[in-house]
Protein backbone atom coordinates (compact mmCIF):
# COMPACT_ATOMS: atom_id res chain seq x y z
CA UNK A 1 0.00 0.00 0.00
CA UNK A 2 3.22 2.21 0.41
CA UNK A 3 4.24 2.17 -2.78
CA UNK A 4 0.76 3.36 -4.32
CA UNK A 5 0.62 5.97 -1.93
CA UNK A 6 4.07 7.28 -2.78
CA UNK A 7 3.65 6.54 -6.58
CA UNK A 8 0.29 8.95 -6.35
CA UNK A 9 2.00 11.66 -4.51
CA UNK A 10 4.84 11.45 -6.61
CA UNK A 11 2.96 11.76 -9.39
CA UNK A 12 0.83 14.36 -8.73
CA UNK A 13 3.84 16.43 -7.80
CA UNK A 14 5.19 15.36 -11.59
CA UNK A 15 1.77 16.22 -12.93
CA UNK A 16 1.57 19.68 -10.89
CA UNK A 17 5.41 20.46 -11.60
CA UNK A 18 4.75 19.70 -15.68
CA UNK A 19 2.14 21.98 -15.70
CA UNK A 20 4.17 24.92 -13.66
CA UNK A 21 6.57 24.33 -16.49
CA UNK A 22 4.59 24.76 -19.32
CA UNK A 23 2.43 27.63 -17.80
CA UNK A 24 5.93 29.41 -16.79
CA UNK A 25 7.77 28.60 -20.15
CA UNK A 26 4.57 29.80 -22.49
CA UNK A 27 4.41 33.45 -20.27
CA UNK A 28 8.55 33.51 -21.12
CA UNK A 29 7.78 32.91 -25.20
CA UNK A 30 9.14 30.92 -27.64
CA UNK A 31 12.80 29.85 -26.38
CA UNK A 32 15.45 30.13 -29.79
CA UNK A 33 17.48 27.07 -29.30
CA UNK A 34 19.98 28.01 -32.49
CA UNK A 35 21.33 30.72 -30.64
CA UNK A 36 23.67 30.49 -27.68
CA UNK A 37 21.67 33.20 -25.78
CA UNK A 38 18.61 31.08 -26.48
CA UNK A 39 20.26 28.50 -24.24
CA UNK A 40 21.23 31.40 -21.65
CA UNK A 41 17.46 32.65 -21.40
CA UNK A 42 16.30 29.22 -20.89
CA UNK A 43 18.51 28.41 -18.11
CA UNK A 44 17.84 31.54 -16.41
CA UNK A 45 13.97 31.01 -16.45
CA UNK A 46 14.63 28.74 -13.86
CA UNK A 47 16.04 31.23 -11.47
CA UNK A 48 13.53 34.21 -13.11
CA UNK A 49 10.21 32.62 -13.66
CA UNK A 50 8.68 31.44 -10.06
CA UNK A 51 6.21 29.30 -11.95
CA UNK A 52 9.34 27.55 -13.36
CA UNK A 53 11.23 27.76 -10.06
CA UNK A 54 8.68 25.65 -8.42
CA UNK A 55 7.59 23.49 -11.34
CA UNK A 56 11.42 22.21 -11.13
CA UNK A 57 11.01 21.80 -7.30
CA UNK A 58 7.79 19.54 -7.76
CA UNK A 59 9.78 17.42 -10.39
CA UNK A 60 12.38 17.39 -7.57
CA UNK A 61 10.02 15.94 -5.22
CA UNK A 62 8.53 13.46 -8.13
CA UNK A 63 12.53 11.92 -8.09
CA UNK A 64 13.13 11.59 -4.72
CA UNK A 65 9.81 9.87 -4.11
CA UNK A 66 9.97 7.63 -7.26
CA UNK A 67 14.16 6.60 -5.87
CA UNK A 68 12.32 5.77 -2.15
CA UNK A 69 9.40 3.27 -4.14
CA UNK A 70 12.21 1.76 -6.23
CA UNK A 71 14.30 1.16 -3.07
CA UNK A 72 11.05 -1.13 -2.15
CA UNK A 73 10.07 -2.41 -5.30
CA UNK A 74 10.67 -3.54 -8.55
CA UNK A 75 11.46 -1.09 -11.66
CA UNK A 76 8.84 -3.11 -13.68
CA UNK A 77 6.16 -2.40 -11.38
CA UNK A 78 6.79 0.99 -9.89
CA UNK A 79 7.87 2.50 -13.91
CA UNK A 80 4.17 1.75 -15.32
CA UNK A 81 2.68 3.13 -12.52
CA UNK A 82 4.17 6.74 -12.31
CA UNK A 83 2.07 7.00 -15.52
CA UNK A 84 -0.53 8.24 -13.81
CA UNK A 85 1.33 11.22 -14.00
CA UNK A 86 -0.26 11.65 -17.74
CA UNK A 87 -3.99 11.29 -16.30
CA UNK A 88 -3.25 14.12 -13.90
CA UNK A 89 -1.30 16.33 -16.71
CA UNK A 90 -3.93 16.09 -18.74
CA UNK A 91 -6.48 16.83 -16.21
CA UNK A 92 -4.41 19.80 -15.39
CA UNK A 93 -3.90 20.89 -18.96
CA UNK A 94 -7.54 21.09 -19.71
CA UNK A 95 -8.44 22.59 -16.81
CA UNK A 96 -6.12 24.90 -15.30
CA UNK A 97 -4.24 25.64 -18.19
CA UNK A 98 -7.56 25.91 -20.29
CA UNK A 99 -5.75 24.07 -23.10
CA UNK A 100 -7.72 22.09 -25.87
CA UNK A 101 -7.30 18.65 -25.31
CA UNK A 102 -8.62 16.47 -27.85
CA UNK A 103 -10.62 13.56 -27.86
CA UNK A 104 -7.54 11.43 -29.30
CA UNK A 105 -5.76 12.89 -26.37
CA UNK A 106 -8.30 11.88 -23.89
CA UNK A 107 -8.10 8.37 -25.65
CA UNK A 108 -4.38 7.41 -25.07
CA UNK A 109 -4.84 8.61 -21.35
CA UNK A 110 -8.17 5.99 -21.05
CA UNK A 111 -5.71 3.57 -22.83
CA UNK A 112 -2.91 4.28 -20.12
CA UNK A 113 -5.04 4.20 -17.49
CA UNK A 114 -5.98 0.53 -18.56
CA UNK A 115 -2.61 -0.36 -18.63
CA UNK A 116 -2.02 1.51 -15.48
CA UNK A 117 -4.64 -0.73 -13.51
CA UNK A 118 -3.29 -3.96 -15.19
CA UNK A 119 0.22 -3.04 -13.03
CA UNK A 120 -2.09 -2.16 -10.28
CA UNK A 121 -3.65 -6.06 -10.16
CA UNK A 122 -0.56 -7.36 -9.88
CA UNK A 123 -0.16 -8.06 -6.39
CA UNK A 124 3.35 -8.73 -5.94
CA UNK A 125 5.23 -5.46 -5.73
CA UNK A 126 8.23 -7.04 -5.64
CA UNK A 127 10.18 -9.97 -6.99
CA UNK A 128 11.63 -12.91 -4.64
CA UNK A 129 14.55 -13.52 -6.90
CA UNK A 130 15.26 -9.94 -7.59
CA UNK A 131 18.28 -9.57 -5.36
CA UNK A 132 21.41 -7.52 -5.90
CA UNK A 133 24.47 -10.01 -5.32
CA UNK A 134 27.54 -8.71 -3.73
CA UNK A 135 29.79 -9.01 -6.82
CA UNK A 136 27.27 -8.05 -9.60
CA UNK A 137 28.17 -8.66 -13.50
CA UNK A 138 25.18 -6.32 -14.32
CA UNK A 139 26.50 -3.13 -15.92
CA UNK A 140 30.04 -4.52 -17.01
CA UNK A 141 30.55 -5.74 -13.67
CA UNK A 142 31.56 -2.26 -12.11
CA UNK A 143 30.21 -3.51 -8.48
CA UNK A 144 29.47 -0.68 -7.38
CA UNK A 145 32.89 0.74 -7.14
CA UNK A 146 31.85 4.00 -9.59
CA UNK A 147 33.54 7.65 -8.87
CA UNK A 148 34.49 6.26 -5.29
CA UNK A 149 31.38 4.77 -4.15
CA UNK A 150 32.85 1.82 -2.72
CA UNK A 151 35.85 3.99 -0.32
CA UNK A 152 32.44 6.22 0.75
CA UNK A 153 30.46 3.15 1.96
CA UNK A 154 33.38 1.09 3.75
CA UNK A 155 32.16 -1.40 0.17
CA UNK A 156 35.24 -2.81 -1.26
CA UNK A 157 35.26 -4.95 -4.51
CA UNK A 158 36.82 -8.16 -5.23
CA UNK A 159 38.13 -7.41 -8.62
Amino acid sequence: MKTFIVIFLATVSAAIGESLLSYGMKKNGEVDLSVLSGWINLVLSVIRNPYVLVGVLCLAVFFFLYLAALSWADLSFVMPLTAMSYIFAALLAKFALKEDVSWSRWAGTVVITLGIMFIALDSKQKSDNAVVPEKSQAFGGLNGEISGYAQSTGKEGNS
